[in-house]
């Protein structure tokens, strides 16, 4: 971490989420008032390289904090792949040469820790491109899944689109599948799903994620095909809860769900549920995990005396 120079006041906070689809920033005064808020593309060093996740970041700083002296700044930046690697490094240098009063970095779910527990006990599971999932107990982390889109096989947008896609492809063999996932599919690619194989095999796990809203609007028009999608996803999900779960002192059993895949928390919900069993108190985030890394770039500040 780079800490405050000596007599330089921090002023601002700026907090920076990059996933595997998009990167936030959010700048706030010291009470978390918003100044300033930027959306850009993915810069996740695995997928798009450390020099572009850098070209994102120094853009969307460029952008939030405008003509404020950075050293009246401090900043935390939570980046899918941040820890991956030597990645934590180059980017804790990269950030350090930016003149920020404070600054630190690491993984985006340190941010969704943050926001979802507060600190406490419990269980983050983040379903996004891919999935991941944490238990938190009295500051011990455990991680479950994670390891990567060909590796896991459900919860993650990858696996809802890659099951979206071959349920309409069985469909187009004629070997069962589902019809109107083909035609929901089409609509969105404005041509024949074979014609697109090439652009979707070297599209990588986010364009194949982009395919997985596709399956809720399916479930939600009644397709059968689509139900047994979110089942067999969710049937995952509860896996990794049940695992981390294990891991938990405590009886609370608290698990918080967050990411992209949870905008539809009213059809995954239920599923997940059927499959955990009774015991488990499971919410939906509703905050931004953005504002996770604003509250790390807070505790960045070096006090007084320290």
């Amino acid at each position: 971490m780079t800490v405050t120079e000596q007599n330089v006041k921090i002023n601002y906070l700026l907090g920076i989420d990059a996933g595997g689809t998009k990167t936030e920033f959010l700048l706030t005064d010291l009470n978390g008032k918003e100044l300033e808020r930027v959306i850009l593309g993915a810069a996740n060093p695995i997928n798009v390289g450390i020099d572009n996740a850098e070209k994102i970041l120094e853009q969307g700083i460029s952008q939030v904090c405008g003509n404020i002296n950075r050293r009246e700044i401090s900043v935390y930046a939570g980046l899918a792949g941040g820890i991956s690697g030597n990645n934590k490094l180059l980017i804790n240098k990269f950030l350090s040469g930016l003149g920020f009063g404070a600054s630190a970095n690491g993984s985006d779910t340190d941010n969704a820790l943050e926001v979802a527990l507060k600190g406490g006990n419990g269980v983050v599971v983040i379903m996004g491109t891919g999935i991941v999932a944490f238990s938190q107990n009295e500051g011990i982390r455990h991680r479950t899944g994670g390891w990567g889109y060909l590796i896991d096989k459900g919860g993650s947008g990858f696996t809802f689109g890659s099951d979206a896609l071959n349920s309409a492809l069985e469909y187009y063999d004629g070997r069962g599948g589902s019809k109107l996932l083909l035609q929901l599919i089409e609509n969105k690619l404005n041509k024949p799903l074979p014609e697109c194989i090439p652009d979707i095999c070297s599209g990588g796990a986010t364009y194949t994620a982009s395919f997985a809203p596709i399956v809720f609007e399916a479930f939600e028009q009644g397709d059968k095909e689509a139900e047994k999608i979110t089942d067999r996803n969710c049937a995952e999900v509860a896996k990794i809860i049940r695992t981390c779960c294990s891991h938990l002192s405590c009886n609370s059993r608290k698990v918080v769900l967050c990411g992209g895949m949870c905008r539809k928390q009213d059809i995954l919900k239920p599923f997940i549920s059927k499959h955990l069993g009774e015991g488990y108190n499971i919410d939906f985030l509703t905050e931004p995990v953005v504002n996770g890394a604003v509250s790390l770039a807070k505790a960045n500040i070096k006090k007084d005396g320290e």
